[in-house]
């Protein structure tokens, strides 16, 4: 049974358990709740160093307080290499400062079963952009199972085709999931630009087109990292009859932590059933 340990703890957010357990209602206590219209299927979420994107992400993992939610299944890209398809931790444990989440057995081993999911460890090793959410749900959903993703393309074929998969394994789930879906948008702009690029991408978001999500982002009129999850999530919420995404926050790291000659972009949203 593989254990993963943290890789970047202590940098991206606190190591000490007591600091980080601190933080994190501090980012969830400052975030004001917001109510959507209709069934919550998943979470947008940024992934930077806590200081700089936490106050953003507190906006969606709000939403999961009181949902009775026991599975989280989330979506990360990959920021080491790329691949055709995805990579899901099939069992184990997934170690945090908080304490060791289990990883869903039952949804894990039959995610790689399908043709474009399997395990590659080297992928999931040290990738901060999933390790990050962990902290988060573990606060606001106490005991829960985790089904950690990483997304190796960017290709829309490709990412429906993993929404297809995912979603004949999900279909039959009895438990209440959310599926997180971890990105960050533009990189390295100036304040103002970043602004304006980014809201490119949360308007084309809105509109829940994933063909005119990939061409605003192919063509450079917007920017994510997490390309791969936001795609593949759209497609499983489309198959598992979500239709909206309702904004929540966004702000960038010249809002939180930072200067503002280059700036990094964060969105917090819901994709609603």
């Amino acid at each position: 049974m593989w254990r993963r340990k943290p890789a970047v703890a202590g940098s991206f957010y606190p190591s000490d358990p007591g600091k980080l357990t601190a933080d994190i209602d501090i980012y969830l206590n400052n975030a004001a709740e917001i109510g959507i219209n209709g069934e919550l299927f998943g979470l947008i979420v940024p992934h930077a160093g806590y200081v700089y994107s936490g106050p953003v992400a507190a906006y969606s993992y709000n939403l999961l307080k009181g949902l009775g939610v026991r599975v989280a299944v989330v979506l990360a890209p990959c920021h080491r290499a790329r691949f055709d398809g995805a990579s899901v931790i099939p069992s184990g444990l997934y170690a945090t400062p908080l304490g060791d989440v289990t990883i869903d057995e039952a949804i894990g081993s039959e995610l790689v079963k399908k043709t474009r999911i399997k395990f590659i460890r080297e992928a999931h090793d040290s990738e901060h952009s999933l390790e990050v959410q962990v902290p988060f749900l573990q606060r606001v959903l106490g005991d829960f199972t985790l089904v950690p993703i990483v997304v190796g393309t960017t290709d829309l074929a490709m990412c429906r085709s993993l929404a297809a998969e995912m979603a004949e394994v999900l279909a039959g789930e009895e438990r209440r999931f959310v599926v997180v879906i971890s990105t960050d948008l533009s990189h390295y702009h100036p304040y103002e630009e970043a602004r304006r690029i980014d809201g490119v991408f949360i308007e084309t978001l809105k509109r829940y087109d994933t063909g005119d999500l990939y061409s605003s982002l192919s063509a450079d009129r917007s920017q994510a990292c997490g390309e791969g999850p936001v795609l593949t999530g759209l497609e499983l919420g489309s198959r598992m009859g979500a239709s909206r995404v309702e904004v929540l926050k966004y702000a960038n790291s010249g809002d939180t932590a930072g200067g503002r000659d280059q700036v990094v972009g964060y969105l917090a949203a819901a994709i609603v059933k």
